[in-house]
């Protein structure tokens, strides 16, 4: 706790200062909270926007289908292929 740096990526790997660049002072963890809580607020309004945003119809019932064709016995591919029966132009079975 205490200082932390911030501005993700400015540290290289090592967590050191990127060539070129002047090394900058810690920044109090308080300061560092002020600047990120307006950030946490709007990216958590976008995401609660997203989440209640109407589904069409039609886009609901593709979903629907898709989940169905999943769950039926023998199709767990996720193309709805039997996976049991090897697909045609298959290099590991001889042609016929």
């Amino acid at each position: 706790m205490g200082k932390e740096r911030i501005g993700g990526g400015t540290g290289g790997e090592s967590g050191g200062p990127v060539e070129g660049q002047p090394d900058e002072p810690p920044v109090d963890s308080r300061v560092a909270r002020r600047r990120q809580d307006p950030i946490g607020r709007r990216l958590r309004k976008m995401y609660t926007d997203v989440v209640d945003e109407h589904l069409p119809d039609d886009f609901l019932s593709f979903l629907e289908e898709a989940d169905f064709r999943t769950s039926e016995p023998g199709r767990t591919a996720s193309n709805g292929a039997d996976p049991t029966i090897p697909p045609k132009g298959d290099a590991n079975q001889p042609e016929r």
